[in-house]
């Protein structure tokens, strides 16, 4: 039918947004409440990126829709000093509130109709002043709190005190806030993993038989779905671990037969089965059955959580170590692949999203400038040093590696579109 390859693309459409979104989302949601939690004025929490379509302002932080519905930001204050947005002589336009407090400075241009001065000196990191030379002499003002540093006609920024200034809280307060994005992104990634297990099903500790495998010693054996393993080579069975540490400890070629007690429809009876080599490890061809407890769905969930992260953590060391570059995904083979799940079904989707979320955990905490693990580098640094290093100077380490990280995501991506297009 004509209409399906639309369906298919807006399907895919709507699952690449929603994907990209809730990843990055839930991990700058974990920045923002504990930034909030210790006192850090949050400014902007946007979703999407690039001009707002929509927003508005609740207890000192402006809420934003954006045209760009990939990704999103929050933008914490006083990550690098407030003096820094300002340059000594520059000309300046400004106002007072009715205390006489500065409570709007930017360029003229960004406010018309206000005073116009040069900035002789300042201090916004500690004391909170600005001193400025007007067609009146030199003066200095007091800056109030959350007055707007405009840096256009329609966009402004807070200068914040001092207490709510990232700089100004203490090192673990501000490597709390650092950790809580990745550490959103893991819980996201558990939750995640735990629902599609509640709705697939976790293997079973218990031994029951859950199926046979075609053509295998087990139906060779006349095994049934169901049957409940008592005793294996006169030992008493109580798990599938059990049961599987007895298949496995022959290491004879070929193996031995094993004897089993079985439990079936209340009657018990014996059968013998003959283990076969695969990849040089005994077997019988069995599964476990399945269950949906949701305590042990939860219990697999988190597992998967950390059986991932260290798959993950070999797989970056083999890309670093044997140089395989080609083998890395930007956006759009990212995008290619959460369009394949889409067109599977929610569970594929869901499942993928677990694996992007805690692989954008994980790679935030690789210690490069710009992201979260870099930022932690720093403070390692300063803990060691028990001093910070110069805020400017390491605001300059993290924008050039934000700007390399950007050419290596051009770089990706230009290769992406060329393989897929």
């Amino acid at each position: 039918m004509w209409w399906l390859p639309l369906v298919h693309t807006l399907r895919s459409v709507i699952a690449i947004v929603l994907v990209f979104v809730v990843c990055i989302m839930l991990h700058e949601f974990g920045h923002f409440y504990v930034a909030k939690r210790n006192g850090v004025a949050v400014p902007v929490f946007a979703i999407g990126m690039g001009p707002k379509l929509f927003a508005f302002r609740k207890n000192g932080t402006e809420y934003s829709l954006r045209l760009f519905p990939i990704g999103g930001f929050v933008q914490l204050a006083g990550e690098m000093p407030q003096d820094a947005y300002f340059k000594k002589g520059e000309q300046l336009a400004f106002s007072l509130d009715s205390s006489g407090r500065i409570d709007a400075i930017g360029e003229p241009d960004s406010l018309p109709g206000r005073t116009v001065g040069t900035l002789v000196n300042l201090d916004l990191t500690k004391h909170m002043f600005i001193t400025m030379e007007t067609a009146d002499g030199i003066r200095s003002y007091s800056v109030r709190p959350h007055a707007r540093l405009q840096t256009s006609l329609r966009s402004s920024i807070p200068l914040v005190s001092p207490g709510e200034q990232m700089i100004g809280k203490s090192l673990w307060a501000r490597a709390s806030i650092i950790l809580a994005g990745p550490v959103m992104n893991f819980l996201l990634a558990g939750v995640l993993f735990s629902l599609v297990f509640l709705h697939v099903g976790v293997p079973s500790s218990a031994p029951v038989v859950g199926a046979v495998l075609p053509n295998t010693p087990a139906a060779a054996a006349h095994l049934q779905q169901g049957d409940r393993i008592v005793q294996a080579n006169g030992v008493p069975i109580q798990t599938w671990y059990d049961l599987k540490r007895v298949i496995v400890a022959d290491k004879s070629n070929p193996p031995k037969p094993i004897p089993l007690l079985v439990e079936r429809d209340g009657h018990q009876k014996w059968l013998l089965v003959r283990p076969e080599l695969y990849q040089s490890t005994p077997i019988i061809g069995i599964d476990s059955t399945l269950t949906h407890n949701p305590f042990d769905a939860f219990a697999q969930g988190f597992k998967s959580v950390y059986t991932n992260s260290v798959n993950a953590i070999h797989l970056y060391a083999q890309v670093i170590e044997r140089h395989q570059f080609n083998d890395l995904s930007g956006p759009v083979g990212i995008a290619d692949v959460i369009s394949q799940q889409a067109q599977t079904g929610v569970w594929q989707v869901m499942y993928i999203t677990a694996l992007l979320s805690l692989n954008l955990g994980l790679f935030n905490l690789i210690p490069i400038p710009a992201l979260d693990g870099g930022r932690l580098l720093f403070m390692l640094v300063e803990l060691i040093r028990g001093k910070a290093i110069d805020p400017r100077k390491e605001g300059l380490v993290h924008l050039v590696g934000f700007g390399l990280l950007m050419l290596l995501t051009v770089v990706i991506t230009y290769r992406d579109v060329t393989r897929f297009f």
